[in-house]
């Protein structure tokens, strides 16, 4: 949706994470994964130091529409504000490389705290080229 559509979000209580992307026609660039734990989606997308994110992606890349897309998590151990902080630096960190150069984030993209396993499997939208899965320590299989 459009970050202008957000504003028209109902039932936003189970948004945790979201990206904001710019959309050329075809083409999807990856900007930003952020996350909302203590206030709703809605809300933190519309602040000042957004906005002027917001600012900044839309002058580097004029011809971009901003969009976002949410995310949720789907087991319900993981919706403590510390495990979300897991998810989203887990994600920045593995989207900060050559292949994602458009991404904006600053923290996380050398380094990330994390000390427990993690396996983030998109199961949404990612015509911007996000990985489908994200992987973080010792995962064995039969």
């Amino acid at each position: 949706m459009s970050i202008e559509e957000a504003k028209l979000i109902e039932n936003e209580n189970d948004t945790f994470l979201y990206k904001i992307i710019g959309r050329h026609n075809e083409n999807y660039k990856l900007f930003y994964i952020g996350k909302c734990v203590e206030q709703k989606f809605s809300t933190r997308i519309f602040q000042k130091d957004h906005r002027l994110k917001q600012a900044s992606f839309k002058n580097e890349h004029k011809k971009h529409r901003l969009m976002v897309s949410l995310g949720r998590l789907t087991e319900n151990e993981k919706h403590k504000p510390t495990e979300i902080s897991n998810v989203e630096s887990l994600l920045i960190f593995a989207h900060s490389h050559d292949g994602y150069p458009y991404m904006k984030n600053i923290q996380c993209t050398l380094t990330h705290n994390v000390i427990k396993n993690y396996r983030i499997n998109n199961n949404g939208w990612r015509k911007d080229k996000m990985y489908k899965i994200v992987a973080y320590g010792l995962h064995m299989t039969d």
